[in-house]
């Protein structure tokens, strides 16, 4: 659910920045329509006014108001040539005073009114060329806006075929951008991936930074709704290198809300809270910023004012004030001289300091990350040299072994050498398998998809790949988990959790002994329990497991030692999960180990300071 709201917010948001409007009511029209006004005006045109002097007056007026960004002025200009004039005509320049009506209206975001006027103007044969290339996209834009793709999406494909060639590359890129959006609603991925392709090209080629941002917001969602998040999260990134050296306010707190919402989906929820706050900070100075604009025009005019009268005042007593004012003047540039001097100076040493730091950081950095390495080697290494260096030995011994006993024709002890060996195998495939999810884990390669899953269900299917082995044992495994019971996560790393647990409990569980799982809900966890009767550990080794510290080992019944990386692994896999691993015992009565899992997207899991209790 939460992740159907995320999907509809961000199309939303999508789907908004395609009509790509801003502040200022100055409209650009195309070179070819204002030659096209410019002909028919017989004011611009130097021609004589005729007989309908008032509608030329007024068709001047209109679309100079236009030109100097006076919205509601040419309005009115436009409706008073369309009150006095026939309805019906089709006369060249009415055509041009009802495109330039409905212009406005777009403008001034009246869509309804705004459709209604291009619809007549559209199905008027006559109408010219570049009028009918320009109303097109504005219909187009509209639908889009109304969500009605399927009309949206007919506008664009017409104007792709008519009228592409007539339009500049930044009214070209807005078509194609706008037509993957439509594409994109409708779930024709591929098509959507090639328009907003081209929308990149040219929007790279006019070096358009508040377009790529947006066609690559665009292309993200693409790839996220395809489930395809590695395209995805590389499209966010470069959205989020261009926003924040671009100086439009609105296209940076766009992509830091969009940021917010793929954090807080991933569970991500501190770098959301983050980028939300820088969203809702650069939404402030927006919100803010015409106050503060009429606010500084307020101070200018003040300013003026108070010029003017300093400037009468030093009119009047100029003679006798000539030489102090001199002197003032000189004294004023000299200490603005002297403070300039001074704050070059210490702009330079900041500037070197600040230089210094961010060497020392990166170098820090640097060397805490080599750290990491270093000890992921050591701990990949002691694993290799201590974990499967002996199993692998064991193997190369009872295959010699196995040779010896065929060659003897002894196939009693044949069989228990085979078995023997299998159970080698089966353990030493098992290392491996941890060995390969916890370096995947450790280099941040492990890619998750959270789903919901019935707990009884899995650890059944988990518990019967495992009833071979715990039947040589005569372990007993108990699995209690009410049916019914949910958890969200990773399907795969939830199996390698509980393959992990059930094994060590019947490693170190003794004969005839008992493996109880049960499950439970409690608010939004659910709590998987799996208690053992085995040997049980003590405090220090399982505050060992917790702080990885491969000196702590134990040995299992059969007298194997691990390092614990089955367990580190399991602890791994918990918290990349979102949940929590307890583990509670003591020596000879067994071991209790407790994974919380999110039963839903509103989990929220915190790891005790007492990691055992």
């Amino acid at each position: 659910m939460l992740r159907s709201l995320c999907y509809q917010l961000l199309i939303l948001l999508l789907c908004c920045s395609t009509l790509n409007k801003v502040s200022a009511q100055k409209i650009n029209l195309p070179a070819a329509i204002r030659q096209l006004i410019t002909q028919q005006c017989n004011v611009c045109s130097q021609l004589p006014a005729g007989q309908d002097s008032v509608v030329s007056r007024y068709f001047h007026q209109c679309h100079a108001a236009l030109d100097s960004g006076n919205l509601d002025d040419g309005f009115k200009y436009a409706s008073t040539i369309t009150a006095i004039t026939d309805s019906n005509s089709l006369a060249p320049r009415i055509l041009t005073v009802k495109f330039l009506k409905a212009k406005i209206l777009y403008y001034k975001d009246f869509y309804k009114e705004a459709l209604s006027e291009y619809l007549k103007l559209s199905a008027i044969p006559a109408l010219d060329i570049n009028i009918q290339a320009n109303i097109y996209p504005n219909i187009g834009e509209i639908y889009l806006e109304q969500r009605q793709f399927n009309e949206s999406l007919a506008y664009f494909n017409l104007i792709q075929q008519r009228f592409f060639h007539l339009y500049e590359p930044v009214v070209a890129r807005k078509i194609l951008n706008n037509t993957g959006v439509c594409l994109l609603h409708m779930a024709r991925f591929k098509e959507a991936e090639e328009k907003f392709e081209k929308s990149i090209a040219i929007a790279a080629e006019l070096k358009d930074t508040t377009a790529l941002v947006n066609s690559f917001l665009n292309t993200a969602l693409l790839y996220d709704q395809q489930v395809r998040q590695k395209e995805a999260w590389s499209y966010l990134q470069r959205a989020m290198a261009l926003a924040k050296k671009a100086s439009d306010l609105k296209i940076r707190s766009k992509v830091y809300l969009n940021f917010a919402i793929v954090e807080e989906r991933t569970g991500h929820f501190q770098a959301a809270l983050g980028y939300r706050k820088e969203y809702e900070q650069l939404e402030a100075q927006i919100a803010n910023r015409d106050k503060i604009w009429e606010l500084a025009e307020q101070d200018k005019k003040i300013a003026i004012q108070q010029q003017e009268y300093k400037l009468q005042l030093l009119r009047q007593e100029s003679r006798l004030r000539e030489a102090e004012l001199t002197r003032r003047r000189w004294q004023r540039n000299t200490f603005f001289a002297l403070s300039l001097f001074f704050l070059s100076c210490a702009g330079l040493i900041f500037f070197a300091y600040r230089q210094t730091q961010k060497r020392n950081r990166i170098i820090a950095e640097q060397n805490d990350k080599l750290e990491l390495l270093n000890e992921t080697k050591d701990q990949l290494f002691s694993i290799v040299a201590h974990d499967l260096r002996s199993p692998v030995n064991h193997l190369k011994i009872n295959l010699s072994y196995l040779k010896d006993t065929l060659a003897r024709n002894k196939i009693r002890e044949a069989t228990a050498l085979s078995e023997n060996i299998e159970k080698i195998s089966d353990n030493t495939y098992a290392l491996l398998n941890n060995l390969l999810y916890w370096s995947l884990g450790q280099t941040g390669q492990l890619s998750l998809h959270p789903e919901q899953h019935d707990a009884s269900r899995i650890i059944a299917q988990v518990v019967y790949d495992f009833n071979a082995g715990a039947a040589l044992k005569r372990i007993t495994i108990i699995n209690e988990v009410p049916a019914g019971t949910t958890f969200l996560a990773d399907l795969n790393t939830v199996k390698i959790i509980f393959r992990n647990i059930i094994d060590n409990a019947i490693k170190y569980t003794h004969p005839s002994g008992t493996i109880t799982i049960s499950g439970q809900t409690r608010g939004n966890s659910c709590e998987i329990t799996v208690r053992d009767t085995g040997i049980g550990m003590d405090e220090k080794i399982i505050q060992a497991i917790y702080k990885r510290d491969t000196k702590r080992i134990q040995q299992d019944t059969g007298g194997s030692k691990s390092t614990g990386l089955g367990l580190w692994l399991v602890k791994a896999m918990t918290e990349k999960n979102g949940g929590v691993l307890r583990i509670t015992g003591s020596v000879g009565a067994g071991t209790t180990i407790v994974v919380c899992l999110p039963a839903n997207e509103h989990y929220e899991g915190t790891e005790s300071t007492h990691p055992g209790r």
